[in-house]
């Protein structure tokens, strides 16, 4: 009997040790990413160790550029499989996205609000070979347009406090990055001439700004909100795309070249991080696709996600062999 009981006690012991593993590996943020590892872009999700892999969209047309609500229970994309470039909702509890722009323009670059009312886009009018800003409601109401000034301006972001926009603009041969009221009025520039900086991404205290620019190959560059304090966390002669700054500020995640694309179609694409307060890259994605435009998933995406069934059934096994 003491030899049955020492056994089951071990069972026990290396259940809870391996159950506890699984747990935090499940509980382990996650990042989604376009990717054409099937052979047509869709959105995926993994968690940072590089696991737990699942396709959101499944869908033979082209899916891309991913933005969450904050409560991590749908996000929004950009998709051809109507015809032309539009911006989509797809809600986790649900099997089909629906529809948000209906618009003859193509519409990218779409980002959710921080008080998830609002999504900005940008808006691409082929007739004038301009783009521009815009936003809409979650219902597809109440669109506004919010610069039209006959540049190219795309790549909307949000402050944290949701009172300023963030974007790309190229009024002449220098772009780089500004930022506008709600009502797309005070456009200033934030970035010197000469960086041509794009894709800004702000950190979650809106104190600093994350974009990437075409210097020693694409990197990513962090500078404060006003434009001062510039600085490179990638390496040189790498090309570095589209950051995401992690919820916490620790992480910034983005897509990464190692070769040279410029004359190379095969070239592939995969997700890295990299510390905010520098360090070694770690890899997220190691295939020989293209896999682009992370995203941060919200926390409230385990809330309905089937791993969570998983997780309290294997906890409800443990308690229940505990109790034996």
């Amino acid at each position: 009997m003491k030899m049955k009981h020492t056994y089951k006690g071990l069972g026990t012991t290396l259940l809870f040790i391996l159950l506890l593993q699984t747990v935090n590996t499940w509980a382990a943020p996650y990042i989604s990413f376009s990717s054409n590892r099937i052979g047509n872009y869709d959105i995926y999700i993994m968690d940072i160790n590089g696991e737990n892999l699942r396709n959101l969209t499944n869908h033979p047309s082209w899916d891309s550029q991913a933005t969450w609500a904050p409560h991590g229970r749908a996000f929004a994309f950009v998709s051809n499989r109507d015809g032309n470039a539009e911006i989509y909702i797809m809600s986790l509890n649900r099997t089909e996205p629906r529809r948000l722009t209906y618009r003859p323009e193509s519409d990218t670059n779409p980002a959710w609000s921080p008080d998830g009312k609002w999504i900005a886009f940008s808006s691409r009018i082929p007739q004038k070979q301009t783009y521009d800003i815009y936003k809409i409601d979650i219902n597809g109401e109440n669109l506004q347009q919010l610069t039209d000034d006959g540049k190219y301006n795309f790549v909307p972001s949000w402050s944290p406090d949701g009172e300023q926009i963030a974007f790309y603009s190229r009024p002449n041969d220098n772009g780089g990055i500004y930022v506008m009221n709600l009502d797309g009025k005070r456009i200033r520039r934030v970035m010197q001439p000469q960086d041509r900086g794009t894709s800004p991404t702000w950190s979650p205290d809106g104190k600093q700004i994350a974009y990437y620019a075409g210097i020693m190959g694409s990197g990513i560059y962090i500078m404060g909100a006003q434009g001062q304090n510039t600085r490179r966390v990638t390496p040189n002669n790498i090309w570095s795309h589209n950051p995401a700054w992690s919820p916490d500020g620790a992480w910034i995640a983005y897509d990464a070249e190692i070769d040279n694309p410029w004359g190379n179609p095969n070239v592939d694409a995969n997700i890295y991080l990299v510390a905010v307060d520098g360090g070694k890259l770690r890899q997220i994605t190691k295939h020989p696709g293209k896999n682009e435009h992370p995203e941060w998933v919200p926390e409230g995406f385990l809330s309905v996600s089937p791993s969570t069934e998983k997780q309290s059934t294997l906890w409800g096994k443990l308690k229940q062999s505990a109790g034996d």
